[in-house]
C-alpha cells in the first residue's frame, strides 16, 4: 500500500516554488543562486524551477564529482540539464582535496563519505560568497524528515525549494517539468561511496518511506498497513536524526 500523490496540482506547486526562489533572491538582495548539480532527480528539478524563476545568467551550477565514486552517467546528466537551460556551470573534481584532507586520518567509510558532502558544501558557499548568491539546497521532505543528509553537508543551504515535497512527489513534479525519464526515475543516491544507492542503504523504498511519514504526520500511523518493522524503522530514523533539524542548543548560564 502506498499513498496516491498523482492528483496533486503540480503546476501550482511549480509556480509557488518559482515565486519562492525569486522572492528570496530579491528580498535578500542577492544576484542569483548557486546549486550543486549531481545529475540526480532533486538537483535537476531544483534547476528547472530556478530557471523558471531567474534569468540564466543569475544561476551557477557546480558539478562536483569524485573519481572512483561518481558514475559517468551522473556527470553526463548534470551537463545535460545545465546545457539545456544554458546556465553557467563548472566542474570541480573533489577527490584530490579529499585525499589530502584524509591522508593522515583514520579511515572510516561513513565519515569519509560525509567529508565528500561537506567539501561540496564548502565549494557552494565559496562561490556564493564570491558572487553574492544564495545556496539553493536540493534536499526533499523525505530526506529531511528521516535525516538522510549530511549535517553541514548537503543539508546546508540558504533556501530549500523542495523541502516540503516527498521524494515521490518530486518524481511526479519532474515528469510535469519535462525532465527525461532517465533522470526522473533513476535510483536516488548521495554518492558518498562507490555503488551507494539510497534505498539499498535504507532498506526501504521511498514509496514506503513517504507513505509512513504521511500517515505519521496525519496522526494516523495505526491505519498504515505496511510492515510493522518498516514503520518502526522509519520512525526510528526520524527520532534519531532530530538533532539534524533542531537549532543548536545554546547554554544560558545566567
Amino acid at each position: 500500500m502506498s499513498l496516491d500523490f498523482t492528483h496533486t496540482d503540480y503546476e501550482k506547486i511549480a509556480f509557488r516554488i518559482t515565486r519562492f526562489i525569486s522572492e528570496n533572491v530579491k528580498s535578500r538582495e542577492k544576484k542569483g543562486v548557486v546549486i550543486g548539480l549531481s545529475g540526480g532527480l532533486d538537483s535537476s528539478v531544483c534547476l528547472v524551477l530556478a530557471a523558471r524563476a531567474l534569468s540564466k545568467s543569475r544561476i551557477l551550477g557546480l558539478i562536483m564529482p569524485e573519481r572512483g565514486v561518481t558514475p559517468q552517467e551522473d556527470i553526463d546528466h548534470a551537463y545535460e540539464v545545465a546545457e539545456k537551460f544554458k546556465i553557467r556551470h563548472k566542474e570541480i573534481q573533489i577527490d584530490s582535496a579529499k585525499k589530502i584532507l584524509l591522508r593522515n586520518l583514520p579511515t572510516d567509510k561513513f565519515s569519509g563519505g560525509n567529508v565528500s558532502a561537506r567539501l561540496r558544501m564548502a565549494l557552494l558557499f565559496h562561490y556564493a560568497g564570491m558572487e553574492n548568491l544564495l545556496v539553493l539546497g536540493t534536499s526533499d521532505k523525505s530526506e529531511i524528515m528521516i535525516g538522510y543528509f549530511t549535517k553541514y553537508g548537503d543539508g546546508a543551504a540558504d533556501i530549500l525549494p523542495i523541502g516540503e515535497l516527498y521524494k515521490t512527489q518530486v518524481r511526479l513534479l519532474a515528469n510535469k517539468l519535462g525532465l527525461s525519464n532517465k533522470i526522473a526515475n533513476q535510483p536516488s543516491s548521495p554518492r558518498l561511496w562507490k555503488g551507494h544507492v539510497a534505498e539499498k542503504e535504507l532498506g526501504l523504498t521511498y514509496d514506503e518511506i513517504d507513505t509512513i511519514l504521511e500517515y505519521s504526520l496525519a496522526g494516523d500511523l495505526d491505519k498504515c498497513t505496511l510492515n510493522k518493522a518498516k514503520i518502526k524503522k522509519v520512525m526510528e530514523l526520524v527520532r534519531k536524526s532530530s538533532h539534524k533539524r533542531e537549532r543548536i542548543p545554546v547554554c544560558d548560564p545566567f
